[in-house]
């Protein structure tokens, strides 16, 4: 039982957390696509909110603001965006807000990869085969894979330059924030070791994609792609295209053909029709109306991944 001393301290140590608790401010923070909310979520405390640009559903590639999307931008404290293609619908609107702004693909250190070229993965079909590219600098944005949010290292980068802003906007949370930090790197690290042990079976097993936006998740898995229904995402494959990868299915033995709910099924109802090949189901963006963390993002296109091969 505590002296009386003792719960004078004790009770002035409450207060004083108490105090400082109070003293963290709203912040709104507004990001352009969902896996970004994913990495900011777990940073956040109750008093924040946290606002999604692109629409439920919606596919990033061609996306317009509208005037409350604009209202959004306004009232924020801290807008994050990718920087690359995916979310360049934005780029002319940041020029114009006073808000900080976070480009997650100005970090220092991130894994940036080429988007991939020949057979299947581009218009000249008559190549077959890929190489893995290596990650380098690559300055020009129509030659990056913008979809950078699905290496787990980059996801740290940006998780860590979104815990340095928060704290420039608001020192008095500067330890809760931190703390929260370093608890959902290390989750997320025991994840990736189980996740590794999930898909190492599934490491020579080739399969084919909606669209080209899963390359970093194969590189920290070493997973396989045989190729993309779609060498632009905003344009239907032509007969051709159709053709020609299901002459890579037969050829190379693809069990899988992952759709994405941003696109029409029948594209791929297409290409599999008359054969064996199961259907899948991948998200890149992960958005059902949920923003969830992002170690719960990436859960769900491991478990989406591995459950098509079951």
């Amino acid at each position: 039982m505590l002296k009386p001393m003792q719960r004078f301290i004790f009770v002035g140590l409450l207060l004083s957390l108490t105090s400082l608790a109070s003293q963290a401010r709203e912040l709104h923070l507004v990001v352009s696509i969902p896996p970004l909310a994913a990495m900011v979520m777990p940073l956040l405390g109750e008093q924040d909110r946290l606002t999604v640009l692109l629409d439920q559903g919606a596919t990033p590639h061609g996306f317009q603001l509208k005037p409350s999307h604009l209202r959004q931008l306004n009232q924020a404290d801290l807008v994050v965006s990718v920087g690359t293609g995916v979310d360049a619908w934005l780029q002319r609107a940041l020029r114009n807000i006073d808000a900080s702004v976070l480009v997650a693909m100005q970090q220092q250190g991130l894994v940036v990869l080429p988007k991939r070229e020949g057979g299947v993965w581009e218009k000249h079909e008559h190549a077959h085969g890929h190489q893995q590219p290596h990650p380098h600098a690559v300055t020009d944005k129509k030659r990056m894979d913008g979809h950078l949010w699905l290496s787990l290292e980059n996801a740290r980068l940006i998780m860590d330059a979104v815990a340095q802003q928060l704290i420039a906007l608001d020192p008095a949370r500067a330890g809760e924030v931190i703390t929260r930090q370093e608890q959902a790197w290390a989750s997320l690290q025991a994840r990736q070791t189980v996740w590794q042990a999930q898909l190492a079976p599934l490491k020579n097993q080739p399969f084919i994609v909606m669209h080209d936006a899963y390359q970093y998740f194969e590189r920290d898995f070493g997973l396989q792609a045989a190729g993309t229904i779609h060498v632009n995402p905003e344009v239907p494959p032509s007969v051709r295209r159709m053709q020609a990868l299901r002459q890579t299915m037969a050829e190379r033995g693809v069990k899988c053909v992952f759709k994405e709910p941003q696109f029409p099924a029948s594209r791929i109802e297409a290409v599999v029709r008359g054969t064996d090949v199961k259907v899948g189901s991948l998200d890149p963006l992960g958005f059902d109306g949920v923003i969830r963390p992002y170690e719960a993002f990436y859960d769900r296109l491991v478990q989406d991944f591995i459950a098509c091969f079951d």
